[in-house]
């Protein structure tokens, strides 16, 4: 790096730890469209706020680690011209190459760009129209992995916290976007940032210490004022919490609570510095996307998985938009998919949400959907859900083989069609709930307890089946978003409620004859202490109670159930009904819906009714063109096992 990098990466830091600062005064509270105005005990400090206009674009592609030009020929024959692929060093997770084509980057300033050229030539051979997304490969080849004596791919926050790995990285990133934007410029149109765990930025480490992120840890605390002692907590002790083994207790458990700031926001600085060095590269016609924000993971990683500090990201002036695959827990038939990032948050910031279509096909993996039929059904589905959310979505073939079928290819290609009709509409959501995430309660969970799973993606998978469309934020969106349509707010993980918290929720949700539901903790840290008596301050039930009890509270109503066992999609389904949401069917389904569209995902089939919201002058199924209804708000629909319909709603 020259001094004068150094110099802005210095700058750069401040900015960003003045923001954390913020954050961690205000209890997790940060007033912000994209940095504006924060404001700490009456006084403003204004956070510089960049403003760059860019076309924001949607994609619809197709993705092969591998070359699979046969495959790419034929998605160019279903319309998809943009081709995402991968110029990587390294080895996937499974242990062989996730690309076919020899190394690019060999040694310190030694690459074989001929590699590159042959990857880029080979695509074209077969499109030549073709659009470009490429993913840069950030994580360590095997080479440098002796130098480091780690390996980014699983240790990724002790790869972000060694300055030696993040220049020798910059430095091969910015030459291998110099020599691509140089002879291929025209033809990419995106750019995707990849390093860490599955080239997602995912952390497999649990919170393990080395002598780097030691080094690094120390001069965190010291950057935050904070003294904790110069060693990271140890793994084992990070899996013991003086609340039930749950929540950790600030007053002597601070330290952990800290740490994993640190492990999060370590990871987060990696990528925000990428984007920032590579978008002084990049022209602003094109766009650079990164995997990040999963809140709603896998079980036992929401913490240590790395992501925690989204918010931060998805505020970067540098990054356009996000991408996650299809939920893993939720995906086979009857299943409601959804996104592992919340993407309410993404779209505050001004960014978009493109939704990884990388389900196993039934002739690809025993594991995946069994059948022809399955994957009709799950490929609507996932179509669907981008397509309502006004997100962009890719077709991932993986090692090939996934839409081997030719009648897989024949609905990809109308699904095309349909998207290509749909791309400008901006239909608004029409959920009455609200699912809120808290990923700075999460900062005082073991993870490895049930509870923090079942306050967050485990919690979403039920709401996924009560027949009704909700909708996905972060706690810190909630004084900026318009909440007049919500009946019903679930607040699953909010076990932090400081002074400046409480006051977000009087102001914004605790009124309007809404109803709040909460699980196990609400309220019991107010950010220095422990305290079960205020889970009744908020709740109006005491701590423990088995529940789910319902309190009249002054404007709005309270539900409080301590066990999130108790939350069934059935008893969801209830509270639902009960709070006046509109319910589209009476079966414990998927629904997703925004003015104009409507889908419904059953894995029985069978004649069922379905209720809108208001009469609709004409209801069309969209895949097949069919008026199904005139100038009705109820009607019966034959649905086959399993099946995913979308319908066309016309004022």
């Amino acid at each position: 790096m020259t001094n004068n990098n150094k110099k802005i990466d210095k700058n750069s830091k401040s900015r960003l730890m003045t923001r954390r600062r913020v954050l961690q005064l205000m209890g997790g509270y940060v007033i912000s469209s994209a940095f504006p105005i924060t404001i700490i005990a009456g006084q403003q400090i204004n956070i510089p706020k960049i403003n760059i206009k860019r076309e924001k674009k949607l994609y619809h592609a197709y993705r092969s680690f591998w070359s699979e030009l046969e495959m790419t020929a034929k998605f160019k024959e279903m319309g998809i011209n943009t081709r995402c692929f991968f110029a990587s060093n390294t080895i996937n997770s499974i242990g062989f190459e996730y690309c076919k084509y020899p190394l690019i980057w060999k040694g310190i300033k030694e690459y074989d760009f001929s590699a590159y050229d042959k990857q880029i030539e080979d695509l074209l051979s077969v499109n030549p129209g073709a659009d470009l997304m490429c993913m840069i490969d950030l994580n360590t080849p095997y080479w440098l992995t002796r130098r480091f004596a780690y390996d980014s791919f699983s240790e990724i926050s002790h790869a972000a916290s060694d300055k030696d790995w993040l220049d020798i990285t910059t430095e091969w990133m910015k030459d291998f976007i110099s020599y691509s934007e140089g002879k291929y410029g025209k033809k990419i149109i995106a750019y995707i940032l990849s390093g860490g765990g599955t080239s997602e930025w995912y952390e497999y480490d649990s919170g393990r210490s080395s002598r780097i992120k030691n080094t690094a840890w120390r001069k965190w605390c010291s950057r935050n004022n904070i003294s904790l002692g110069e060693d990271v907590p140890s793994e084992s002790s990070l899996q013991i919490a003086s609340h039930e083994n749950v929540i950790y207790d600030p007053q002597t458990e601070m330290h952990k609570i800290q740490y994993w700031r640190f492990h999060n926001e370590i990871i987060a600085d990696a990528v925000l510095h990428f984007a920032k060095e590579a978008r002084n590269l990049i022209s602003l016609d094109k766009e650079i996307g990164v995997f990040f924000g999963y809140y709603l993971v896998s079980d036992n990683k929401l913490v240590s998985f790395g992501h925690l500090d989204y918010e931060h990201v998805f505020a970067s002036s540098d990054i356009d938009f996000f991408i996650s695959p299809g939920n893993y827990n939720d995906r086979m038939m009857g299943g409601g998919s959804g996104s592992q990032l919340v993407i309410g948050t993404a779209n505050r910031f001004g960014k978009r949400y493109l939704h990884e279509i990388d389900h196993r096909t039934h002739n690809i993996d025993p594991n995946g959907w069994e059948t022809q039929s399955d994957d009709n059904a799950g490929l609507i589905r996932e179509a669907a859900f981008a397509l309502i959310n006004h997100a962009s979505f890719w077709w991932f073939d993986m090692w090939g083989g996934w839409y081997a079928e030719e009648e897989s290819q024949r609905l990809i290609k109308h699904l095309k069609k349909i998207t290509d009709r749909c791309v400008l509409d901006q239909s608004q959501s029409v959920a009455e709930v609200l699912f809120v995430a808290d990923p700075q309660s999460a900062y005082y969970v073991n993870e490895k307890m049930p509870q923090a799973s079942a306050m967050a993606r485990q919690f979403r998978d039920k709401l996924n089946k009560t027949g009704a469309p909700f909708d996905t934020y972060s706690f810190n969106d909630i004084p900026y978003i318009n909440l007049s349509r919500y009946k019903l707010v679930f607040l699953p993980a909010t076990f932090l409620i400081t002074p400046e918290r409480g006051i977000i929720l009087k102001k914004h949700l605790l009124k309007d004859n809404r109803t709040i539901v909460w699980a196990y903790a609400p309220g019991i840290c107010d950010g220095k202490s422990l305290d079960t008596r205020r889970v009744k301050e908020w709740t109006g039930s005491y701590y423990a109670t088995q529940g789910p009890v319902v309190t009249k509270m002054e404007s709005w109503k309270s539900i409080y159930a301590f066990e999130y066992t108790t939350y069934t999609p059935k008893l969801l389904k209830q509270i639902m009904k009960d709070s006046g949401i509109h319910l589209y069917t009476d079966d414990e389904i998927p629904v997703y819906a925004n003015e104009k569209l409507l889908a419904l995902h059953f894995s029985e089939g069978g004649t069922k009714k379905i209720s809108l919201p208001k009469s609709f002058r004409r209801v069309t199924n969209i895949i097949s063109e069919e008026v199904i209804v005139e100038n009705k708000s109820v009607f019966l629909y034959p649905f086959k096992t399993p099946d995913t319909v979308i319908f066309n709603l016309e004022e």
